[in-house]
């Protein structure tokens, strides 16, 4: 549970109760500060004459434009003077009432607004989540393959339309419409507590300023940005990112292996778009208190606990992955297991690891 004086409750509430004493608090204490001026007045000007109930009455009429055609008995210069000047002043705030509360149940209901309220609660207890800034073509994808292996995500974007058009996709998706450069909507999304950040704005300069305010706020962040620029790759690794995806260079090569090796991309393509979105190719990082750590791949017997096989590894100290490992290579603390396999022996295979 989120820790009730968390800053990111503090503001979600902070501007909830905001929006309402703007939009609804505000008109409505207008309109009483109207009525019990005129109700007062009319019972200061008639010395008593009449009741508090009749003069309440009487603003009423006057504020409600009603009139009845009926006045107060006794009525002199100073009751009338005192009713018009009330009729012009009421008719005013009530018209300026009316018309706020109508825009909000008309724009953005109580309702929604205790929806993202809710949302952004959640979102502030989020722990090793991933944060997804672009809500394009590119970014659904993103959150399509995010939400099939089940990791926890947040949508920034500064298109409605374009959120609304995800949501529409994926139940209970968390999302926060704003500038996704903006290190303020950052800190909302829980980016000090995330695994990842990816950055997927079609502007690569917005990317690479996510990438530096990223770094720069999670110094222990895995970042992986989208870059179109064929010679910013290195200002992108300099800024901090982890990984560097070009969409052209990446398209080039699938369209050459679509034509040489036309049953490696039928595979690859079956595992990541197949209906049963269990199956994936995934990584495993061992931890420091793993079993497995200085025992052999054969000695940890693999298989028999999870029903995977490693089909490469990559030790800590080296650059290059190490293919179809024999029984003989040993594990260590950091070595990086690279699997293929469902949901449930990679539950079973990050049990090992990470124990």
């Amino acid at each position: 549970m989120p820790d009730s004086k968390s800053p990111h409750l503090i503001l979600t509430d902070r501007g909830l109760a905001a929006e309402l004493l703007e939009r609804l608090v505000v008109p409505i204490l207008m309109v009483g500060s109207v009525f019990i001026f005129g109700t007062v007045g009319f019972f200061i000007i008639g010395e008593t004459r009449w009741s508090l109930l009749e003069c309440a009455y009487m603003t009423s009429i006057t504020l409600t434009t009603v009139g009845y055609g009926e006045v107060l008995e006794f009525m002199g210069a100073n009751a009338r003077i005192f009713a018009m000047v009330l009729m012009w002043t009421g008719m005013g705030v009530t018209l300026y009432a009316v018309s706020t509360i109508t825009a909000f149940l008309v724009e953005k209901n109580l309702r929604t607004m205790l929806r993202e309220r809710r949302m952004e609660k959640q979102i502030a207890a989020l722990k090793g989540h991933y944060i997804v800034c672009g809500a394009g073509k590119t970014g659904f994808n993103v959150v399509k393959e995010l939400r099939a292996t089940q990791r926890a995500c947040v949508v920034l974007d500064n298109g409605e339309d374009r959120l609304h058009s995800i949501q529409k996709h994926f139940k209970d998706l968390f999302y926060l419409c704003g500038e996704p450069t903006e290190e303020e909507l950052l800190r909302r999304a829980g980016i000090e507590k995330a695994a990842g950040i990816i950055a997927v704005l079609n502007d690569d300069s917005h990317n690479l300023l996510i990438t530096v305010q990223a770094r720069f706020i999670n110094p222990e962040i895995k970042i992986v940005t989208r870059c179109t620029g064929e010679n910013l790759e290195d200002k992108f690794f300099r800024a901090g990112a982890n990984y560097v995806v070009n969409p052209a260079y990446i398209g080039g090569l699938r369209l050459a292996s679509e034509m040489i090796r036309p049953h490696v991309v039928s595979f690859l393509d079956r595992m990541l778009r197949s209906k049963d979105q269990s199956i994936r190719l995934e990584e495993v990082t061992l931890g420091a208190k793993s079993p497995w750590v200085g025992l052999t791949i054969g000695q940890t017997e693999v298989y028999r606990h999870t029903g995977l096989i490693p089909v490469a590894l990559k030790h800590p100290h080296q650059e290059e992955f190490f293919y179809n490992p024999p029984q003989s290579e040993v594990l260590c603390a950091g070595t990086v297991l690279i699997v293929i396999g469902n949901s449930t022996q990679l539950e079973k295979l990050r049990r090992y690891a990470e124990a």
